[in-house]
């Protein structure tokens, strides 16, 4: 008896489950259909010589910045290479026990 009554709540509940699926299955259709016939038709919009100038000054400062921090950056670079040049092993040794030891120390 009482398996009966559970197949019917099952059937009905895989009923309603199924009328449901329809039924988004359907707004689904009638808002694509909405959205395809009120989307705008965008046009292409045309630069003027103004806007394509300043398009092309940012991007020559936009290359100059660049170049600028590569010749830092490799100055940098020169610089402390000839500082570890220049510096006693013992220093460069010491400097650099210290960091292995302060990086230990602190917590992770």
């Amino acid at each position: 008896m009482a398996d009966d009554d559970i197949r019917k709540e099952i059937e009905e509940l895989h009923t309603q489950v199924a009328e449901l699926k329809a039924e988004r299955k359907a707004k689904k259709k009638k808002q694509a259909q909405a959205s395809n016939s009120q989307s705008p038709t965008i046009e292409p919009k045309t630069l003027d010589s103004d806007t394509t100038e300043s398009i092309e000054a940012e991007a020559e400062s936009a290359k100059s910045e660049e170049a600028d921090l590569a010749s830092q950056f490799k100055e940098l670079v020169e610089t402390i290479d000839e500082e570890l040049k220049e510096a006693s092993p013992v220093t460069v040794l010491v400097v650099f026990a210290l960091g292995v030891l302060i990086g230990r120390l602190l917590p992770r």
